[in-house]
């Protein structure tokens, strides 16, 4: 048996190994509101400037959280100590999923604070891996996590010129991070790492039902009428249309490209195909919730032109890119499909339930041709 000492020890493993755990799970829950946070931001500021307020931040966010998905693959969350630090790091990140409205606020301090604890929270735990090369490959990783939050921290203080050019440098400050700290060293088991993505996605294409309800509150408070009906079944047609068309078998299929790959192979896979593609994907997926709640609000009248369209195209696009790296199944369609759906603010000039009606049809016929085909 052993002692409570052994027992409260960080533990080290080599691998995350098996399945995502229960306590990762319950971390990745954090993320629903951080995403709801940037959706409402999105939706409350249509226009470009508040398109790259709200997104910039989801940005930085989803680095550092990607970046945990790493670590327990690493480092497997079963030691208390690992729990502990875990549940500290997941109190930052709602934390900054609060502040988000304010990020670009000298009155936001919150934001980038919060976002170095996880930085020091990361790093911490991930000195305690069982590989001695993933405990060397984030000690060269860390000071661009760290740099990136200095530039947040400062960016508000600054003349709004200047604020922007920080924000704008602290993105390729993490996103080149693994070329400037040459990306070798971090352990991926390729079932955790495939698994725990795409419960990620999953998480984050639950905020777009929570848009649905969202956009089903009425102001007035009255019940429900047909027009409301359907467009609640619009809005659900349209987030399984996204759900269908990435797991649809993409998992099994991605895992055994992972299998198949050396030890560096795998860690380009997991810089581009996961941490990199998935953003695209959720930041799809964002802009497409934010549409559904607009469509919903005006359901007969003209509503935002960009939203549902483009939103639809960045979540395609970001998935032929995530099969197009691990070779697992047909982007042809996704293009053509991403190339479709752009012109769909045409239907959202007219109403919002013809834009919401476009995009289940685009995604019904993505999904359906691409299972038949993979039958």
């Amino acid at each position: 048996m052993s002692s409570p000492a052994a027992r409260f020890r960080l533990g080290t493993s080599t691998s995350g190994g098996g399945r995502v755990t229960p306590t990762e799970l319950f971390f990745d829950l954090v993320f629903v509101f951080v995403v709801t946070q940037v959706t409402h931001a999105v939706e409350r500021h249509p226009g470009w400037e508040g398109l790259f307020k709200g997104l910039l931040p989801m940005v930085v966010v989803w680095w550092m959280f990607s970046a945990f998905g790493w670590l327990t693959n690493a480092v497997r969350p079963d030691a208390v100590g690992v729990r502990i630090l875990l549940t500290l790091a997941m109190m930052a990140f709602f934390v900054m999923g609060l502040d988000v409205p304010y990020a670009f606020e000298p009155e936001g301090w919150a934001f980038p604070v919060a976002y170095l604890a996880v930085v020091a929270i990361h790093c911490g735990v991930y000195l305690t891996a069982g590989a001695p090369t993933a405990r060397r490959a984030i000690l060269r990783n860390m000071p661009f996590n760290a740099a990136a939050g200095v530039l947040v921290l400062v960016a508000p203080h600054l003349p709004e010129v200047w604020g922007w050019v920080c924000w704008a440098a602290a993105v390729p400050v993490l996103y080149l991070s693994p070329f400037l700290g040459r990306i070798r060293g971090f352990v991926i088991e390729p079932h955790h790492f495939v698994e725990r993505h795409a419960l990620l996605l999953l998480v984050v294409l639950g905020e777009s039902v929570v848009a649905i309800g969202i956009g089903a509150e009425s102001p007035q408070g009255h019940a429900v009428d047909w027009p409301l009906a359907l467009g609640v079944i619009l809005g659900i047609a349209a987030a399984a249309g996204l759900w269908w068309v990435y797991f649809d078998g993409d998992e099994v299929r991605a895992e055994a490209a992972f299998e198949k790959a050396t030890e560096h192979r795998r860690q380009t896979l997991a810089y581009y195909a996961f941490t990199g593609a998935h953003l695209v994907m959720i930041i799809g997926v964002i802009l497409v919730a934010a549409g559904i709640t607009d469509a919903i609000h005006h359901f007969g009248g003209r509503v935002n032109p960009w939203w549902l369209g483009w939103g639809t195209a960045i979540f395609l696009a970001g998935h032929a890119v995530y099969r197009a790296m691990l070779k697992s199944g047909r982007i042809a369609d996704r293009v053509v499909g991403a190339v479709c759906a752009v012109p769909l603010g045409v239907a959202a000039s007219f109403a919002g339930w013809a834009a919401m009606a476009a995009v289940v049809v685009v995604l019904t016929v993505i999904a359906t041709i691409d299972h038949r085909l993979a039958s």
